[in-house]
């Protein structure tokens, strides 16, 4: 049974939150915000997600479940969107999925026609990237194993493992050049991470299906290191 549903996933630059009614899918693309703007003193993500749900005919207490990306992205756009999805869950009392950034990355690849198995790899800190294998299991659910951060000594055996067998390596545009260097030399395929919209709506479909479902409060986001913010408000309180 397909679930009329809500996803977002604001865990990079441009997010996106997709109504999936049945098979019927619409969606919204949020672009960030230009400081100094006229517009900046207004969050758009509310106004598109009204937009969205009058476009698709849904009314808020419609929905039978909400799903949310975890990660790992941006701080702002996945603390934001986590806590919208606990909030909603809890208030409607409806069930809620998280799905990982790279499963979503993937699975969008292979809805362009891209072949697996992935290895995702988001740009970090001092050179590094979290990077996760992702591939398509004997029932063609896409699995996503253990995220890791790895430098480009770490990457050299993934990226070998992955173009060996045929896959492609999908990165961000903040990729270090040291490790770019090493999927050109592995000779693996690289391709720019997106999200598709059918992709978020059908792992989110397949999800519910399965009951993959997570208690809405213990949803968390999924950082590669703890944030600065955090470290900073951590180090705040246990010195006071």
């Amino acid at each position: 049974m397909r679930r009329t549903i809500l996803a977002l996933d604001c865990s990079q630059r441009t997010s996106m939150l997709v109504v999936a009614r049945g098979p019927i899918v619409s969606m919204r693309v949020v672009e960030p915000i230009a400081a100094g703007t006229q517009s900046g003193d207004r969050e758009p993500f509310w106004d598109a997600l009204r937009e969205l749900c009058a476009e698709a005919a849904v009314e808020p207490w419609e929905f039978e479940g909400v799903a949310v990306v975890t990660g790992p992205g941006g701080f702002t756009g996945l603390r934001v969107s986590i806590a919208f999805a606990k909030a909603f869950a809890f208030g409607r009392e409806v069930p809620a999925v998280g799905l990982g950034s790279a499963l979503v990355f993937a699975a969008s690849d292979a809805a362009r026609g891209g072949r697996g198995p992935w290895l995702v790899a988001l740009a970090s800190k001092a050179g590094t990237a979290w990077c996760a294998r992702v591939r398509r299991g004997d029932d063609a659910i896409f699995v996503e194993d253990a995220g890791e951060v790895l430098d480009a000594t770490g990457l050299h055996p993934q990226a070998s493992a992955i173009a060996a067998a045929g896959g492609a390596l999908l990165s961000d545009e903040h990729l270090d050049p040291a490790l770019a260097e090493v999927a050109r030399r592995c000779a693996v395929h690289q391709r720019p991470i997106a999200v598709d919209p059918l992709a978020l709506a059908l792992l989110a479909q397949l999800s519910f299906s399965r009951g993959a479902t997570i208690d809405p409060m213990a949803l968390v986001p999924v950082y590669p290191r703890e944030p600065e913010a955090v470290t900073k408000w951590r180090e705040r309180r246990q010195g006071g």
